[in-house]
């Protein structure tokens, strides 16, 4: 009797990037991972870019962004546009962004957006995989992520001066398990923003209990962000264990 070999779930890793494919008649979203890229949404036009009227471009730009808000706020804020050689759609749609969307491209916004732009098709997974083969688009990738760190490393440093005015910032799995399952007994407070970098989440002795808490954290709408730990931001984590907690005091 041959058994049934039992399929092996392939490792996605944490989250790096969004990828937008803007071709004339409809955009392809991925979401890249640092093991592997899955696609999220493909939008189709009626009609090609050219022929839009303006509430038609509009709209279409809407359902994009309405297809990445929920990722964007879990602290995913690196976007990859691929488009067609000498082509108008990236620079359209960021246009729009600073137009109607004043959340993702002020510079002081928590959710602004770091957009790199790479001429190449993302229609299916063999565009993507040749795209990721290039020089040109892990330049890009490193260049919006590190951009992102920056940004990250900046909102790090002004919640860690705001400790001494009553700020809590925990660095402990245990302590974050406390807070996050209710035992916590020093004041009413909830998490917030979980960090840690790849490299703790790599070599952590618990994984189960690691992946565990993450998950009820992402049930419970708590942003988490893995941080690559040769980034800036990441070194600076690191200081601090590999692993930090931002916290929120709760009304009664």
């Amino acid at each position: 009797m041959i058994r049934k070999r039992k399929k092996t779930r392939k490792k996605r890793g944490y989250p790096v990037a969004i990828l937008i494919g803007f071709e004339p008649k409809k955009a392809i979203l991925w979401e890249i991972f640092s093991e592997m890229v899955k696609p999220l949404k493909t939008i189709i036009l009626k009609k090609r870019r050219e022929k839009l009227a303006e509430n038609e471009l509009y709209n279409f730009h809407e359902e994009i962004i309405d297809s990445i808000r929920a990722h964007i706020k879990d602290g995913l804020r690196s976007l990859i546009i691929a488009i067609p050689r000498n082509s108008p759609f990236s620079e359209h749609f960021q246009q729009h962004i600073k137009k109607h969307h004043k959340w993702l491209s002020q510079e002081k916004s928590t959710n602004v957006l770091m957009i790199g732009t790479i001429e190449g098709s993302a229609s299916n997974d063999e565009d993507v995989s040749e795209l990721f083969q290039t020089e040109t688009f892990q330049a890009i990738i490193d260049e919006t992520t590190a951009k992102e760190a920056s940004n990250i490393i900046e909102e790090l440093e002004e919640r860690l001066q705001m400790v001494s005015q009553g700020e809590v910032v925990l660095y402990s799995l245990q302590e974050i398990e406390e807070l996050t399952y209710g035992q916590w007994k020093y004041g009413k407070r909830q998490p917030e923003y979980v960090m840690l970098t790849n490299t703790f989440l790599k070599k952590h002795k618990q994984k189960q209990r690691l992946h565990r808490l993450l998950q009820i954290l992402n049930n419970k709408k708590v942003k988490t962000k893995v941080i690559d730990a040769d980034t800036v931001a990441g070194e600076r984590i690191t200081q601090f264990g590999g692993l930090i907690c931002f916290t929120k005091s709760v009304e009664n």
